[in-house]
């Protein structure tokens, strides 16, 4: 691909340069095909978008997207040079590309910015999520169906360059070489003739053979430097080369622990990796422990489950000493798992009566430290988590989420028609739910707010924190928000815990990807850094975002050339400057 771009002139074009375009996935082609994309490809009614930006939300405090004099004259001149071009036909709402299949299986372009990009933000941004949302000409049901589609962000001297690709992992590969869906996903399974070849699918559950490898939730950066893609089968587990975002191959844990899930968000640092294996036939959950340089998880304790199954366990929290492993109410289902068509919660079961535990273990020696029962809750994220002590000095653990008030209705508002519906169905509240765990001897826990809901619209998730501080009392929680009227979080907010207030950034129309920060090596600040999200609009198109860290100002931007689906989560590989410096 490199030689074959090297020989390609640049296209002249005000907005982007140098893009590469492999495999339109509208032409459906088998052979790789190579062509320039236009502007055309990202324009549509500007009316229409007009029309509704009207309808935003005045109900919390929000530093709207800036706009300037040359951004407009730019964007009305390239509108007038497409008017007489044919644009595809469509009906735009907010984010609108969010919701659809990657219109090109690969790209890459140095993009032009806009405002300024801090000269010290060295590095590269990764980015995974759901991408590809078809197979054999019908549409998947559910957002996290979706084949993986990577995104890297290269910041150098203020410069930026783009490139997004499909991981090439098993499941993707057998969708386009036979159109259909050969791995049972998170709402699809593969098509069965008859009862014998549901039975021998169902069989290949138990060895892991039928589950998806579809890492389509999160890239991490192993201590060692390698990165690998995850999703919540351990078979989902495949290392990347981030320069190139070609994909290297599954990462093969060398153990002989087996275990078919794992937490989709491990707790990653120079040193380790750690991470949840359910437990679903003797229900209860193994921390496990894989240090860096190493494929071998190594088991540091086990907690046995008070309900009947595993609490569903996305992510979790780690503090300097302990592991929080939460027990929900929103149960893995072995019945829902084994069956041919959609359950009402997918992969899981809602037992509100079953009751919410969190359990501690010690880290390093694996001792169950304590349990407690705390309110129902529905998380897929955890924020952090810290050790303090109370106002009579009793040693606590405090451990804050993006808590839906304990309805797992989220789950079912993410399938994609809902999504592609607007307005929709009204997006259920949720808040920065504080867990406070005591550590002497009681029996409950406590949940609540830490800051009013209608500080950040009462939407939230898709949360990030300055990386330094995990593990340890911080102040400032990253997220998305929401803006109201809407069905689904569109606004990025920075949250301070000290104060219960939070500040908002609202592009009308649109959709907003997780805020990723990036501390500015050196910082003494918590706040003092830079926020990277991707942003569709109402029009199908969709940009890079910059925000300060500390007054949330946009600080740059670059239009891509056509919006990209909505994505999960990230992480940040140095440069070779930044890590001189650290």
């Amino acid at each position: 691909m490199t030689s074959a771009m090297s020989r390609l002139a640049p296209p002249t074009c005000s907005t982007y340069q140098s893009i590469t375009v492999i495999d339109d996935l509208h032409q459906r082609s088998t052979q790789p095909s190579t062509r320039w994309l236009q502007p055309a490809t990202r324009l549509k009614n500007h009316a229409l978008a007009s029309r509704r930006r009207s309808n935003q939300s005045i109900r919390m405090p929000t530093i709207s997207a800036k706009s300037s004099p040359d951004r407009d004259q730019r964007t009305k001149a390239i509108a007038q040079t497409v008017q007489s071009e044919s644009i595809p036909a469509g009906d735009y709402y907010p984010g609108s590309n969010a919701w659809q299949t990657v219109k090109q299986d690969e790209w890459q372009g140095e993009m032009e910015v806009q405002g300024e990009i801090p000269s010290w933000l060295d590095g590269t941004y990764l980015r995974n999520g759901p991408g590809y949302f078809e197979a054999g000409g019908k549409e998947f049901p559910h957002l996290f169906d979706g084949y993986s589609t990577l995104i890297r962000l290269n910041f150098n001297n203020s410069k930026l360059i783009a490139h997004h690709a499909q991981l090439q992992s098993e499941a993707y590969k057998a969708v386009k070489s036979s159109g259909k869906v050969s791995f049972r996903e998170f709402a699809v399974t593969p098509k069965h003739n008859n009862v014998f070849e549901w039975m021998g699918e169902v069989a290949g559950i138990a060895m892991g053979t039928t589950l998806t490898d579809n890492a389509n939730t999160g890239v991490i950066k192993l201590g060692d430097g390698r990165v690998v893609c995850l999703t919540e089968t351990c078979k989902g587990s495949i290392q990347i080369n981030p320069d190139t975002l070609e994909t290297i191959g599954q990462f093969k844990y060398t153990d002989n622990l087996g275990g078919l899930i794992h937490a989709a968000h491990p707790y990653v640092d120079e040193n380790e990796m750690i991470t949840l294996l359910p437990d679903l036939l003797n229900p209860g959950y193994t921390a496990v422990r894989m240090v860096a340089g190493t494929n071998e998880r190594v088991p540091i304790g086990r907690v046995n489950c008070n309900g009947p199954q595993p609490g569903w366990v996305h992510s979790f929290a780690v503090t300097e000493n302990y592991i929080v492993v939460p027990e929900g109410p929103l149960r893995y289902s072995v019945r829902n798992l084994l069956k041919a068509e959609e359950a009402e919660y997918f992969k899981f079961e809602w037992l509100p009566e079953s009751g919410a535990w969190i359990h501690i273990m010690d880290r390093f020696t694996g001792k169950i430290v304590t349990c407690v029962e705390v309110p129902n809750f529905v998380t897929f994220h955890f924020i952090n988590g810290y050790e303090d002590v109370d106002e009579n000095g009793k040693p606590q653990i405090i451990v804050d989420c993006c808590e839906h008030h304990a309805d797992p209705v989220i789950l079912k508002r993410m399938k994609l028609n809902e999504l592609r519906s607007y307005p929709g169905k009204v997006l259920p509240d949720a808040r920065v739910g504080r867990f406070t765990i005591p550590l002497d001897g009681s029996k409950t826990g406590t949940l609540t707010a830490a800051v009013p809901i209608e500080e950040h619209g009462a939407g939230l998730d898709m949360n990030t924190i300055n990386p330094v501080y995990t593990s340890k009392k911080y102040r400032y929680v990253y997220a998305c928000g929401a803006s109201r009227p809407c069905n689904f979080p569109n606004t990025l907010t920075k949250i301070d815990l000290e104060t219960k207030t939070a500040k908002n950034w609202h592009h009308p129309g649109g959709i907003p990807t997780e805020p990723f920060f990036v501390p500015r090596p050196g910082a003494t600040e918590e706040d003092d850094g830079v926020l990277i999200s991707l942003v569709s609009d109402d029009s199908g198109g969709g940009f890079i975002l910059i925000l300060n860290g500390s007054d949330f100002t946009e600080l740059a931007r670059a239009d891509l050339p056509y919006g990209l689906p909505y994505g999960l989560h990230g992480c940040w590989v140095p440069g070779q400057s930044s890590r001189l410096r650290i």
